[in-house]
């Protein structure tokens, strides 16, 4: 932790020139006269033994530069919860930055400092920089792959080669060489996040927070602590029993909630954000159109997983295909077929056949009332739609879906190919229908941007191309959260990065 807070502010300060802080001073430069390296950075001599002039290094930015550096951090909108408000402390026309806490900087090193410097430094300096960026995003993974542990530790070495080529001597301190040491701590230790010190600071905060009387300090915490773990075992204890004992808890509500939550297609994994009024369910319900809800009963349909209807499926596309004789058609045709026929059809076999109560619901399709909600926490994050995030400072809108998607190797291939491709997107409202209060299913309608990869293996969209227009909705429980950072130069294209579940301890189905 504080190993990668220290070799951030080495950079940053580095890179903006911070005075008194900069790695890149008049005393640097004389080191490197005397040690016979890169005589085009030696301090020029004013001839009365004052050193008044030290020519530009490659990593050194222009005023202009550095503003364009600071404002890419300046704009940034993080996910609730990531960090704190960075964009405080940058000072865009004094080309500043200050005031960043530790987490501050784990956030600025893995995910903003990529963006900020691909336009603001020239290649040969902003590869290495990524590429040690990258090394920390690797190891601060949940999950790390043993067998990928030498590579990174040979990836790291060569990083820091790279980097004594660019930068100044005084630049490589203990603190900068000790990454080389942090993979033979993984091997010895796991992942670092079960090791480092982040939970261990923010609990002692907690703590500290116990304290009402100085003078009893230690009498305060003890106190606080027990009283909340007090409260947490009656909360817990009297969740279960209160229900089912109180008066104002009628048999159908809680058998209601009993099929929501046991339903055997669409088990609840998370649950709606913001405040609930008195006597009312969070949300707000509303009357969904004809297009609205073909919609989302055909994304339900084709991604429920359940083997009958995954049998219904595959009976289906043989139909289509054994009904379609011309070859170009089936080509491209067959599909669309299969996707727009298949409700109607899937319902008419359900009539005929002996299937489970929860298929004979599902087959009629959704409710014609839903309800909308403004947030939703799932998956160990906190979704919000845009129009609620353009009111505040965090972003909790970007989301991202890897879908297995078929495809065709070019035109004269007349074979589909399936192979996994990830959508990137911002949540645009979130609903959950309703099949006749059997089950619920809370969707997520997404703005899908057209995405690339640049030149530095970076990834970014772009908010004035969409794709996937048809197929707009999303279950909440297949979507991961990432957040964008804005390209300066270019104002439409944004860079993406990929946000850590937090807090699964809150959400019902994650257990």
């Amino acid at each position: 932790m504080h190993i990668e807070k220290n070799v951030c502010d080495n950079v940053l300060e580095t890179l903006l020139d911070i005075p008194g802080k900069s790695k890149d001073h008049h005393k640097a430069r004389l080191d490197m006269q005397e040690m016979g390296i890169r005589e085009q950075l030696y301090p020029i001599d004013a001839g009365d033994g004052r050193y008044v002039l030290l020519p530009k290094a490659s990593f050194s930015m222009t005023k202009e530069e550095k503003s364009i550096f600071c404002s890419v951090l300046k704009k940034a909108k993080l996910p609730q919860g990531c960090a704190s408000n960075i964009a405080t402390g940058v000072q865009v026309k004094e080309g500043k930055i200050s005031g960043y806490k530790s987490h501050d900087a784990h956030i600025i090193m893995q995910h903003l400092l990529s963006s900020a410097i691909r336009k603001t430094l020239p290649k040969h300096v902003a590869l290495p920089l990524m590429r040690l960026t990258g090394f920390f995003r690797e190891i601060c993974k949940r999950v790390i792959n043993p067998k990928y542990l030498d590579r990174l530790q040979a990836q790291i070495v060569e990083t820091l080669c790279e980097l004594e080529r660019i930068f100044p001597p005084s630049f490589f301190d203990i603190i900068v060489h000790l990454p080389i040491h942090l993979i033979d701590e993984i091997k010895r230790g796991g992942p670092v996040c079960d090791w480092w010190m982040y939970p261990i600071e923010r609990y002692l905060g907690k703590l500290k927070s116990y304290v009402k009387n100085r003078c009893r300090s230690e009498a305060s915490i003890a106190e606080g602590y027990l009283a909340e773990e007090c409260l947490i075992f009656c909360s817990r204890y009297l969740n279960a029993s209160v229900k089912k004992q109180s008066k104002w808890f009628s048999k159908s509500q809680e058998k209601s909630n009993e099929i929501d939550e046991e339903s055997p297609l669409f088990p609840k994994a998370g649950f709606p954000l913001g405040r609930k009024k008195k006597g009312k369910k969070k949300g707000k319900s509303y009357t969904l159109d004809s297009n609205t809800m073909t919609l989302t009963h055909r994304y339900v349909l084709f991604n429920c997983e359940d083997d009958l209807v995954e049998n219904y499926i595959k009976e289906h596309e043989e139909f289509v295909k054994k009904k379609s004789k011309d070859r170009q058609k089936r080509r491209w045709k067959e599909a669309q077929e299969h996707s727009n026929e298949f409700m109607v059809w899937f319902r008419g076999k359900v009539e005929v056949n002996y299937v489970p109560d929860h298929i004979k619901w599902l087959s009629k399709g959704p409710s014609s009332v839903a309800r909308s909600y403004t947030g939703y926490f799932c998956n160990g994050y906190k979704f919000y739609i845009r129009d609620h995030d353009e009111k505040c400072k965090t972003q909790n809108s970007g989301v991202s879906l890897t879908a297995l998607t078929p495809s065709f190797a070019s035109s004269k291939d007349h074979n589909l190919v399936l192979g996994d491709v990830t959508y990137y997107g911002i949540i645009r409202s979130i609903i959950e229908i309703d099949y006749w209060s059997a089950f619920s299913v809370v969707l997520f309608k997404c703005d899908w941007f057209h995405m690339e990869v640049d030149d530095y293996g970076l990834t970014r969209v772009n908010f004035k191309k969409l794709c996937s227009k048809d197929d707009p909705f999303v279950l909440a429980s297949q979507v991961h959260q990432v957040f964008y950072t804005q390209d300066d130069l270019e104002e439409d294209w944004y860079y993406v990065n990929q946000n850590f579940p937090r807090d699964f301890f809150l959400c019902r189905g994650a257990i």
